[in-house]
């Protein structure tokens, strides 16, 4: 009788182990991506997430034998990840941020962020108003690179760096975790401007001209593409492919978006639009997710047009503020490289680009 109580007693503790082992295994796998993906018309789904996912076979890119290969396309629904580089602190110690700047930059790009943070994105020049910036990154392929993005963020404390590969089709992962990241750390901002890193905003026209965008509530201010105006891609040759089967039967974007050079949105939206990201089909093509489907699935959002106040020829906004000092109308136009440094002294070389003089614009004689 004993015996049987103690082979009772080890089928028993048999049991409790394997099915321990089998609660572990399903935490496991829902608290990380699909190991199994399941397929829907070609693409991805995790039924967890209800968010597309990427190609089963993503591009691989390696360095050197010493450095691990990294993928080129991130497989994950990004709304889960935390972040490889953060500085929590950039909108802290203000009452206000009069505007964060979300400048969606490539990683090796680092003179150019120099030369930005040097001209139209040093805070010093608009006070009493406060300008904040970062610098919104993805995972690097070698060391080397990943090295010198940590020093920079050092430095200068303005870098985040998300836990997805920084690769053209990632960029709507840029894109949410920018969202993301101002709901979490910069609700204090009255403005939020998301830029690409060849993107030049006059702060001082937006301020003085356009404060009334503070007020605003669920509004975007950007290059307005129009509902149905702008055609889907269908060509597997061009770099804004859509596959058929994503809006299938349709021919034309089905939601009013923004072109995501330079975008203006009103703090309220940023929140709601993260809750909208992590509800959403996932699409790769970041302007129309980012300015358009999710927009579409918050009642009441406005897009209004920029266009008058955007130029995309340097030359062309060059030339005008030259002529035209403050009186130029453009807000928004092209500047990369040495262009940022020759743009800035034309935007200021009469020095009177606030109606306040150089209340503002604290610049060395």
């Amino acid at each position: 009788m004993k015996k049987e109580t103690q082979h009772i007693k080890f089928l028993l503790l048999v049991v409790f182990v394997a099915l321990s082992c089998v609660c572990v295994a399903i935490i496991n796998d829902l608290m990380s991506p699909l190991s199994n993906p399941i397929f829907s018309h070609g693409a991805h789904v995790n039924k967890r997430f209800m968010l597309w996912m990427e190609e089963p076979t993503p591009q691989t890119h390696t360095t050197s034998p010493n450095t691990r290969s990294i993928r080129s396309k991130t497989i994950y629904p990004i709304v889960s990840q935390g972040y490889k580089i953060n500085n929590k602190d950039i909108c802290r110690g203000v009452e206000k941020v009069s505007v964060i700047v979300i400048v969606h930059t490539a990683p090796s790009h680092f003179l150019r962020r120099v030369r930005m943070r040097s001209t139209w994105l040093n805070s010093t020049y608009y006070s009493p108003e406060n300008v904040r910036v970062v610098f919104l990154l993805g995972l690097v392929p070698d060391l080397i690179t990943q090295v010198k993005l940590e020093q920079e963020s050092k430095i200068y404390k303005d870098i985040v760096q998300g836990n997805f590969i920084d690769s053209y089709r990632n960029l709507t992962h840029k894109g949410v975790t920018g969202y993301k990241w101002i709901s979490e750390h910069c609700m204090n901002a009255e403005i939020v401007a998301k830029i690409d890193d060849d993107a030049f905003i006059n702060f001082f026209k937006l301020f003085e001209d356009m404060s009334d965008l503070k007020h605003k509530k669920r509004t975007m201010y950007c290059n307005k593409i129009p509902k149905g105006s702008m055609a889907i891609i269908r060509k597997n040759t061009s770099k804004w492919y859509v596959d058929e089967y994503e809006f299938k039967d349709m021919k034309l974007y089905p939601h009013t978006y923004c072109s995501g050079f330079t975008v203006f949105i009103s703090i309220d939206l940023i929140p709601m639009l993260y809750r909208a990201a992590i509800g959403s089909p996932f699409f790769w093509v970041d302007d129309f997710f980012l300015f358009g489907l999710l927009p579409s699935r918050i009642p009441g959002v406005v897009h209004e047009g920029i266009r008058p106040n955007l130029t995309f020829m340097p030359k062309e906004a060059y030339t005008c503020y030259i002529r035209y000092g403050k009186n130029c109308q453009y807000l928004v136009f092209p500047a990369k490289d040495r262009e940022i440094s020759k743009m800035w002294l034309a935007m200021t070389h009469d020095r009177k680009q606030s109606i306040y003089g150089n209340y503002y614009m604290n610049l060395p004689a």
